[in-house]
């Protein structure tokens, strides 16, 4: 409410300001840069949810000292994990000082660019009038691939200028890909990666949809801005503001996925020796809780983008409620993992990483010493 009013005042006051400038021509047409828009990056995090960076709106209203960020904000999943999987946790635009979003990336280290859009001052008002509008809205359910930060983003500033006079520039050959593969090259973590591609599977991979919702990484976003154009003019012109320099950079695993699930695989062809009960468990432990997880998802979640995949095949728990009968069961098994990784070598499938590969064969190779020592 704090925030309609600030804007409420702002739209009486417009024609004022114009009209101190004694000018009745500038009181219909206010100076372009009485209203600031532009768009803010916050850098890549360590933690998965801000493995892409962030994207926002900034408005600004320097005359009358208004600054303000209005971005689309979920709740807190660090304080909410089973929500989030259960797909429970709700979004809503939400608006902050800018000088209180700055700070809140301190701590983390993450940068904060600004980049300023080239706008009449007409577009700039309507713009602040509809995020204000957008506050007030009923939250939605987390979306953080239809209803993304960049995204939405784009979708606001598309609304406010109008379909027909914004322009794209041809869009580049990666954006025939899948929005998964898009969001997944730009995560430099290796965890932060295979935990992507665990649970963004189904309609993430969709191909045919409209580019623009493509835009899933706000890098990009600002990409595409700049060989934009609004009524014949560069979206963006000039340098970005730095609002905030990082302190941290996102760099790759020293222990990566790929070096866990090798020692995994390799315990389990040392255990088709020793037949050892507990370094069985080093195998399957990992791998069941891995398919658990993954049946939980497409199964009972409602957390978009989980629906049916591929990990289901090798990593499925289901065969060991049936373990009176391992002996019959456990070599077709084993066969069926073994047949799932040739075939995902052969025609690789998108939310299959290496680590996943390698899994699967120690689920393979794990059934089948289950099942040399029950024919024992």
């Amino acid at each position: 409410m704090k925030v309609f009013c600030h804007v409420l005042w702002l739209l009486i006051l417009l024609p004022l300001h114009a009209y101190a400038q004694g000018d009745t021509v500038v009181a219909q047409q206010p100076a372009e840069d009485f209203v600031i828009a532009s768009v803010c990056v916050a850098s890549p995090g360590e933690d998965v949810y801000s493995a892409l960076g962030h994207a926002c709106l900034r408005l600004q209203c320097p005359t009358y000292n208004l600054d303000y960020i209005y971005s689309y904000e979920a709740e807190d999943a660090s304080h909410n994990v089973l929500r989030f999987f259960a797909g429970k946790l709700k979004m809503a635009v939400r608006t902050l000082p800018t000088d209180e979003y700055v700070a809140q990336y301190v701590a983390e280290g993450r940068g904060v660019k600004e980049y300023v859009l080239n706008l009449p001052i007409r577009v700039k008002q309507r713009l602040w009038e509809q995020m204000d509008r957008r506050l007030e809205y009923t939250p939605i359910p987390y979306d953080y691939m239809n209803h993304g930060c960049a995204v939405s983003v784009l979708a606001w500033l598309e609304e406010a200028i109008g379909a027909d006079s914004l322009e794209y520039a041809p869009w580049p050959e990666k954006y025939k890909r899948s929005r998964k593969e898009i969001g997944g090259d730009s995560i430099v973590n290796e965890w932060n990666h295979i935990y992507v591609c665990t649970f963004v599977t189904g309609e993430a991979n969709t191909l045919d949809i409209d580019n623009k919702r493509k835009v899933i990484v706000p890098t990009e976003l600002i990409e595409v801005l700049q060989g934009a154009k609004a009524f014949g003019a560069p979206l963006l012109t000039g340098e970005c503001n730095v609002l905030l320099q990082p302190t941290k950079v996102v760099m790759p695993s020293r222990f990566p996925p790929l070096y866990v699930s090798l020692i995994i695989l390799a315990v389990a062809l040392i255990n088709l020796w020793l037949r050892n009960v507990w370094l069985r468990g080093i195998v399957l432990v990992p791998c069941l809780l891995f398919g658990t997880f993954v049946l939980y998802l497409v199964l009972f979640s409602d957390l978009p983008c989980t629906q049916w995949n591929w990990f289901i095949v090798p990593f499925c728990p289901l065969p060991f409620v049936f373990w009176k009968w391992r002996r019959w069961w456990t070599l077709p098994f084993a066969v069926v993992c073994l047949v799932w990784v040739l075939g995902m070598l052969l025609y690789p499938h998108q939310i299959v990483d290496e680590p996943h590969l390698v899994l699967a064969t120690a689920m393979a190779v794990c059934n089948v010493e289950i099942r040399i020592k029950t024919h024992k």
